[in-house]
């Protein structure tokens, strides 16, 4: 796989955030759903960061809500996956010119056409990758632009680019708190698809070919049933490489500011979450919820005289008059 800045960045981030991530699960996840209300106020008591009010039990329970919701969209995203990798499967369509175009790339049984009117050509499969055009893209391409088309999923499918679009967008849905992640995942595809156009142009020898093609898909409106796939109409890069192919000036984007301001109040507050001690919280719930029990056998035996004496005193939540 060749060497990219932004897929180091991506994948570093990718595995440490992970780590945190699941120190925090282990060590939270059981105690917070067994004594959720009191436990959270104990782990917010000991963390190293002091939040005003009620803020620390509300960012607690963000982050569970924001943890469930990533799960149920780890699932969708999984059942979207399972959905059009069937779909493909019954709708691919012979073709001679793309099954000889295929075999002179030494792309043997690994190039599809599957039938839809929208031009789209995509690798798509996690371990084993394999190449579709739209039967809409081979209608309206001409041999030398589909070869220019097939040689840039080539790229894509030898460098395993399906699996690290995987890895980018499982990082996105664990980690929406993380803005940073969504900012280097852009500008990795941006750069992973100048460099599947430069394999595609240096394999044609010229960049024409080239060009044409993704100055037609330029006239077509993005689809989102594509969201899956590593797509050659990527929407969002069309532009900016065909600038780069006609070698006009292309003004690169910088990652905002605040995007990597909200990163690194995440990371803090994750890193104190996951280095918070919580032997000595579960130690000491154990001994409120005791302690809490012999009190409430104590005055329950008592005359209700004898403890008038107590009065403001809080008892187990309540005040007793």
């Amino acid at each position: 796989m060749r060497n990219n800045k932004y897929f180091l960045v991506l994948v570093s981030f990718f595995v440490f955030s992970s780590i945190i991530l699941g120190i925090i699960f282990k060590k939270y996840v059981f105690l917070l759903f067994h004594h959720s209300v009191y436990y959270c106020q104990q782990v917010i008591g000991a963390l190293p960061i002091r939040l005003p009010g009620n803020l620390g039990e509300a960012s607690l329970t963000v982050l569970l809500v924001m943890f469930l919701y990533t799960t149920l969209k780890l699932v969708v995203t999984q059942i979207k996956t399972f959905k059009m990798r069937r779909w493909l499967y019954l709708s691919t369509v012979r073709s001679g010119t793309i099954k000889k175009l295929a075999n002179r790339l030494e792309l043997k049984n690994k190039v599809f056409v599957f039938k839809k009117s929208y031009p789209s050509a995509f690798c798509f499969g996690f371990w084993k990758p394999k190449i579709y055009l739209s039967t809409g893209l081979v209608k309206i391409l001409s041999r030398s632009e589909l070869e220019a088309v097939v040689r840039h999923e080539k790229y894509h499918l030898e460098n395993k680019d399906a699996f690290v679009f995987l890895l980018s967008s499982m990082a996105q849905i664990l980690l929406p708190f993380f803005p940073l992640i969504s900012d280097i995942s852009k500008k990795y595809r941006i750069q992973n698809e100048m460099a599947a156009d430069e394999a595609a142009v240096v394999g044609m020898r010229e960049a024409k070919s080239l060009v044409s093609v993704l100055k037609k898909l330029v006239a077509y409106e993005p689809k989102r049933s594509l969201a899956l796939a590593l797509s050659l109409a990527d929407w969002n890069t069309l532009e900016f490489r065909i600038k780069r192919l006609l070698n006009k000036k292309i003004e690169s984007k910088k990652i905002p500011v605040g995007s990597i301001l909200i990163s690194v109040i995440s990371w803090l507050i994750l890193g104190a979450l996951a280095f918070t001690p919580v032997e000595a919280l579960d130690n000491d719930l154990h001994s409120y919820y005791t302690c809490s029990s012999y009190d409430n056998q104590k005055y329950q035996s008592k005359p209700y005289s004898s403890y008038s004496s107590d009065r403001g005193r809080l008892f187990s939540g309540f005040f007793v008059d």
